[in-house]
């Protein structure tokens, strides 16, 4: 079985060159002389708490539902304003948390809770609704989510999603203060995970992160 350890260590590859992808081609444009107005890129760093509200595997007894606890979640968001009242984004988040396990999972599985990590990448529009030092926002991306486990036999996997937001941001200068509310569905596929008693299908989920947000514009 592979440590947690090494789990996070891969995890961290993947979203430092998630960061990369997205970061350097907009430190190159960002850099040219007359390539782009002011202001018109911004980069956020975000720290925040994911709370996913479904079962990922329903107990018919209705007392040992498995199921992904909320944990810490950080992210990064690249934005490149396109109109005065959009931009488009791209960013990445990864959530540490705990896999509580219920009564259909495999006999192989130990104890009542294991580690589980969340990470999502996604791409859209960020709409600012008004002007002023107090500007409310709303989101509308998509893009990918994945899982790891450190529960024996389980497997990690990678399922669509949506990006779904609400919040605003404060400040007019290159320092920006923000909060947001995000709502990310997408689908559990339950075979991934040693279970027992039941037909393994698809599980929806219905996750939401509340992030609050640092964004510095060039």
């Amino acid at each position: 079985m592979k440590s947690l350890a090494m789990k996070r260590g891969h995890l961290l590859s993947r979203v430092s060159a998630l960061v990369t992808l997205i970061a350097v081609p907009a430190a190159v444009l960002a850099g040219q002389e007359g390539s782009v107005g002011p202001n018109q890129f911004r980069l956020s760093v975000m720290t925040g708490g994911l709370t996913p509200r479904s079962a990922i595997i329903v107990d018919a007894q209705g007392s040992g539902d498995t199921r992904l606890g909320a944990g810490p979640a950080f992210g990064l968001d690249v934005q490149y304003q396109v109109f005065s009242r959009g931009s488009l984004y791209g960013g990445g988040i990864v959530e540490f948390g705990t896999l509580h396990h219920g009564t259909n999972l495999g006999v192989a599985v130990r104890g009542t809770t294991s580690d589980a990590i969340m990470y999502v990448g996604s791409a859209g529009v960020v709409f600012d609704w008004m002007s002023g030092a107090l500007r409310p926002i709303v989101r509308l991306g998509v893009g990918l989510k994945g899982y790891s486990f450190s529960t024996d036999e389980a497997e990690g996997f990678i399922t669509p999603t949506g990006d779904f937001g609400f919040g605003f941001r404060a400040g007019t200068g290159a320092v920006e203060v923000g909060a947001e509310l995000r709502y990310l569905p997408s689908v559990f596929d339950q075979s991934k995970l040693p279970t027992r008693g039941i037909v393994a299908q698809d599980q929806q989920q219905h996750d939401f992160l509340f992030g609050i947000s640092v964004t510095v514009r060039p």
